[in-house]
């Protein structure tokens, strides 16, 4: 992996990320069917073998706080609101050269897909292509609350929401339904 984190414009904060993976075995399958014993065989190749994978990550965040301010005499003194916004990329590529075709029947017509690293130890590479974009927003919100208690006068701190969360993402890679549900998480304690 390679990673790094900086900021830019003194406010945002970019990281960035990028994977390499190389798989090395001595242990691969070949799947066939044979019309003599009408079924399809599964055998075992010995020999070294292996493949490369590799995705990366990009986010853009930054954090924005807002101070609601009621006055000393009240009860509650103030509201804090910090948000969090932030935008993230994910690529990973498919990787469909690792995989091949066999029939599953005598006819030959009728074809299944395999890789000759199924059953792997260290598993097999995904065929599926990804490309997308996350949106997200959290959320805190404390109160400056008057201490009635206070022998010295401060106001005491009180966390209203620990998090209140709102993410989605888009698919730039599905030709249908790219848009995921908005999905809301909040917390506090009680």
């Amino acid at each position: 992996p390679l990673n790094t984190n900086f900021k830019i414009f003194k406010h945002f904060n970019i990281s960035t990320s990028a994977n390499y993976n190389e798989v090395w075995t001595l242990n691969t399958i070949n799947k066939f069917y044979d019309p003599t014993q009408n079924k399809v065989i599964t055998e075992d190749l010995k020999g070294f073998d292996s493949y490369r994978t590799y995705n990366f990550n990009a986010s853009l965040g930054t954090t924005i706080y807002g101070t609601f301010d009621f006055g000393k005499d009240k009860k509650v003194q103030a509201i804090r609101h910090v948000m969090r916004p932030s935008a993230s990329y994910s690529y990973t590529p498919s990787f469909e050269q690792y995989y091949d075709s066999y029939a599953i029947d005598a006819t030959g017509n009728t074809l299944e897909d395999f890789t000759r690293f199924e059953g792997s130890i260290y598993g097999a590479p995904g065929r599926v292509y990804s490309s997308s974009v996350a949106l997200s927003l959290g959320n805190t919100f404390e109160a400056k609350v008057r201490d009635d208690e206070s022998t010295t006068g401060e106001a005491k701190k009180v966390m209203l929401l620990n998090n209140l969360n709102f993410t989605t993402s888009y698919n730039l890679a599905a030709d249908s339904l790219a848009f995921a549900p908005i999905r809301v998480s909040g917390g506090t304690q009680i």
